[in-house]
């Protein structure tokens, strides 16, 4: 009895195993498993990111008008100034001297214009006489009581003395230029003088000073800068370097916030200012300049830092949010020919289908939705259109586990 069980367990397990590996043949293939993500409801906030530099709002160079000695100075770097302060002062010896010069220059030449007015006074009285002479030798030359040769030398007396006055004339509208290129003169020297003390244009801070006390500065060529004040820190601006990309997603206006390394974990707030049109290239790198406002209250930023800005570009609240890989997810195309290589990569939909999911339905299987979407940042978009539902499962990819693959043959025994 024992044997004949034996017999029929030996025939019986082959015949098992030829059934199994023939199914297998059969159907060939495994279905494919998915890996998938939720569908969520909540905010999404569209973002740029890019980093700059911070600058004071208005940054003024202070220089000299004129050349001196640094006499005195009342700044120093980071020190707060208010418009009109003195902050410096150039050796005012030399320039008085010269301004007392011009005014003795002033003298003299309101002295010559005295002069010029009085020699005109006497040409006037000096041909007043001549004429009054000519006109006597003319009516008595015609009763012939003095010759036509006396009227003639009266006659030239006269005429000279028409030059004369026409002379002492143009000698004093000389005395009169003389007069006010001396008063111009006199208030250059004053001017000069008065540029001896410099003061702060605007209310501000003191960012650098590059004099000392002692120092002489030049002002022939060009105007030598002492002190550079920056206005009013507690409103500051930041250059950011942005992306072509994204510069065409940022207009004046938007919010922003931004970080620096000297406070790690703080956020401060700003906005956009301005959007230049003038474009950067580094190594063929194109980027774009934007200014942002920022608010500096606390006095914490300095100008230099390195600030790390985000650009809120849009914001969806309270949406349902689909995951960007599942916008990206397109199955496999099932293959036509069995014959095809083993081991070659599933075909994908090439197809253009617009805005599609899938979702995970029974059996593991899927369905395709199609959807219009909205704000996107770096992980999900919104859904604006389109049957989907707040907890269903979206498929993101292919499962490692669950790829689909060819069995291979087992020889039968």
């Amino acid at each position: 009895m024992k044997a004949k069980w034996i017999i029929i367990l030996a025939v019986a397990i082959p015949i098992v195993a030829a059934s199994s590996t023939l199914s297998v043949l059969k159907f060939g293939k495994k279905p494919a498993e998915y890996r998938t993500a939720i569908i969520e409801r909540g905010d999404i906030t569209s973002i740029v990111m890019a980093s700059g530099t911070l600058h004071p709002l208005l940054t003024v160079q202070v220089g000299s008008e004129v050349s001196g000695t640094i006499k005195a100075l009342y700044a120093d770097e980071d020190s707060e100034v208010t418009q009109g302060q003195l902050i410096a002062k150039i050796d005012p010896a030399p320039f008085i001297n010269r301004v007392n010069e011009a005014k003795a220059n002033l003298k003299m030449a309101g002295a010559k214009v005295t002069s010029a007015s009085a020699e005109v006074v006497g040409a006037e009285v000096q041909v007043k006489d001549t004429k009054r002479t000519y006109d006597r030798f003319e009516a008595l030359v015609k009763d012939g009581v003095v010759t036509q040769e006396d009227r003639d030398v009266t006659l030239t007396k006269y005429e000279t003395a028409l030059a004369e006055l026409d002379a002492a004339k143009a000698r004093y509208e000389l005395a009169l230029g003389e007069l006010e290129q001396v008063k111009a003169a006199l208030e250059t020297t004053e001017l000069d003088l008065s540029y001896t003390d410099i003061f702060s244009p605007v209310n501000g801070t003191v960012l650098t000073w590059v004099v000392d006390v002692g120092q002489t500065v030049s002002a022939r060529m060009q105007t030598p800068i002492l002190f550079t004040i920056a206005q009013d820190l507690r409103e500051m601006e930041a250059y950011l370097d942005v992306n072509e990309a994204d510069i065409g997603r940022l207009t004046v206006g938007q919010p922003a916030t931004f970080y620096v390394n000297a406070y790690p974990g703080q956020t401060f707030g700003a906005e956009v200012a301005g959007i230049r049109s003038s474009p950067k290239v580094t190594q063929n790198v194109v980027t774009y300049e934007v200014v942002i406002g920022v608010d500096n209250n606390a006095l914490k930023l300095k100008p230099g830092m390195t600030a790390n800005a985000t650009v809120i570009v849009a914001e969806a609240k309270d949406v349902i949010k689909i995951p960007n890989a599942a916008l990206r997810f397109r199955p496999p195309v099932p293959e036509k020919d069995s014959r095809e290589k083993p081991g070659a990569t599933p075909k994908r939909n090439n197809k253009n289908e617009g805005n599609v999911v899938y979702v995970l339905v029974k059996n593991g299987k899927i369905k395709s939705i199609p959807v219009e979407i909205g704000v996107s940042d770096n992980s999900f978009t919104e859904l604006v259109k389109g049957d989907l539902k707040v907890g269903e499962l979206v498929a993101v990819g292919l499962s490692s586990k669950g790829k689909s693959f060819d069995m291979p043959s087992r020889r039968l025994l």
